[in-house]
């Protein structure tokens, strides 16, 4: 990767290769010197509005060359930039809103225009003609943004990176999934979520083009854009399975990155199948996305960049892409020494520098005195072939102590609990099968709320018949 760790990435693409195309949303392309210019436009604006370097700066609002502009204006002028997620409701966004201590708040849709910033995302004559540039530097070392856990299985943390975490994140991911203009890579995550901040800044530091589209992802339009390189959860992939014309064949894909929740056995082999190039990933908000990688398998080899240790069982993590530390009232007093290992509460083991992640600590129960890693559970249900999407979480019993039930994305029609113990029956101890299915609820977050499913098991015992 030619780009520099002390140079804002976007300027110094505009100053190399001003025409290349950095952005395309649906039919829209913005070459790297427009970006450029819509960036020095938003800074004009964010100045006028008293908003400075090491300022928080809230963004509400889903994935689109706005929030782009806004992600990296914030990256070069040292503003720290934390998006939210628009779906969440006003609780949910003030708790987050209130833990940054009194941040600035950018919000296109609040019917309030007091309560917000006013942005015009609009280029002048004279930024769009600007020819003579220079290479802009900024501080490595300064925290850029504030991503925020999902909160899956607790209270959402607020992370801190800097642009130095990113940049190694970028080189360590780069070093496997090749990525380089004039590549396309489908912004398909979240920006408020790591892996769709991670997406945005792997993609312009390698000088290659992001894709954003309001249509829904299909293989028509994975096609027509000529798509070289998306991510994908897992039910992403599996709606796209389910097009026979999904084929490596026909189409530009040269990588597909997975990673966010488990995969079946059978979705890695029909992709494989396909022809594509697939990599699963095991990842985190506190390593700045990726931390391990596979090629066409389930071995996952730990990236450069990062370290990674085993003790008492638990994955501990740190190198150049570790995070800062949670904000808490600023950020001098939240950092965290560089030397400070990250205990990730992931039981795993470590092999020649490939490591397996059997499950959260932090999930495991404990059901008539027999230890239940909900993960192992999970993974087995995912291989029946009735089943899309499967969450176990445990709910209390008198006699047992916890039992585990089940959330379940059906496929097709749901089969009868006798059909499940059926095909469970030589893959998993008794003790291990859950005692109930509840279908899965909408979700309105990026990864599903395990503390909320607990909640719902809980209220719903009655729905419980004696199994």
């Amino acid at each position: 990767m030619a780009q520099k760790l002390n140079l804002c990435p976007v300027r110094y693409w505009a100053k190399r290769t001003p025409n290349a195309i950095a952005f395309i949303e649906d039919k829209e392309s913005t070459t790297f010197l427009q970006l450029d210019a819509y960036i020095e436009s938003v800074q004009l604006q964010l100045t006028a509005q008293n908003v400075r370097a090491g300022d928080r700066l809230v963004a509400i609002q889903k994935n689109a060359l706005s929030l782009v502009i806004l992600q990296l204006c914030c990256l070069r002028y040292a503003i720290i930039f934390c998006p939210l997620n628009a779906r969440f409701s006003p609780l949910e966004i003030k708790q987050r809103v209130d833990i940054l201590a009194n941040p600035k708040i950018w919000d296109p849709s609040a019917n309030d225009q007091q309560s917000t910033l006013l942005l015009d995302f609009t280029i002048s004559k004279e930024l769009a003609n600007a020819t003579a540039l220079d290479d802009i530097h900024i501080n490595s070392e300064d925290i850029c943004n504030i991503i925020f856990t999902s909160g899956s299985s607790g209270q959402a943390k607020a992370v801190m990176h800097n642009f130095r975490n990113h940049y190694y994140s970028a080189l360590g991911s780069l070093s496997i999934i090749a990525l380089r203009a004039p590549n396309i890579n489908y912004l398909s995550l979240p920006q408020f979520h790591i892996s769709g901040y991670a997406t945005v800044m792997r993609t312009i530091l390698a000088g290659a083009t992001l894709f954003l589209s309001p249509n829904c992802l299909s293989v028509s339009l994975l096609k027509q854009q000529k798509i070289t390189h998306l991510s994908l959860v897992s039910t992403q992939l599996y709606r796209l399975l389910k097009d026979p014309e999904f084929q490596e064949k026909g189409l530009s894909i040269k990588h597909i990155l997975l990673g966010g929740s488990a995969f079946s056995d059978a979705l890695l082999v029909e992709t494989k199948k396909r022809g594509f190039v697939f990599h699963l990933s095991y990842g985190s908000t506190e390593m700045s996305s990726q931390i391990a990688t596979s090629t066409n398998d389930t071995n996952l080899s730990v990236l450069m960049y990062r370290q990674l240790k085993i003790d008492n069982n638990e994955i501990l993590l740190r190198g150049k892409t570790r995070f800062m530390g949670y904000f808490k009232n600023q950020v001098a007093s939240s950092l965290i020494n560089d030397n400070v290992w990250f205990k990730s509460k992931d039981a795993g083991s470590l092999n020649n520098h490939h490591v397996t992640v059997l499950g959260r600590k932090d999930r495991q129960f404990i059901s008539g005195g027999e230890n239940i890693q909900p993960e192992k559970i999970e993974a087995l249900l995912l291989n029946l072939t009735y089943i899309e999407q499967a969450y176990v979480v445990p709910i209390t019993d008198l006699q047992f102590g916890q039992r585990p039930v089940a959330f379940i994305t059906w496929r097709a029609e749901e089969p009868t609990t006798k059909t499940i113990k059926r095909d469970l029956k030589n893959k998993l101890a008794s003790f291990l099968h859950p005692i109930h299915y509840f279908a899965l609820p909408p979700q309105i977050g990026f990864k599903i709320s395990l503390k909320e499913l607990r909640v719902y098991a809980e209220q719903h015992k009655n729905e419980i018949g004696a199994e």
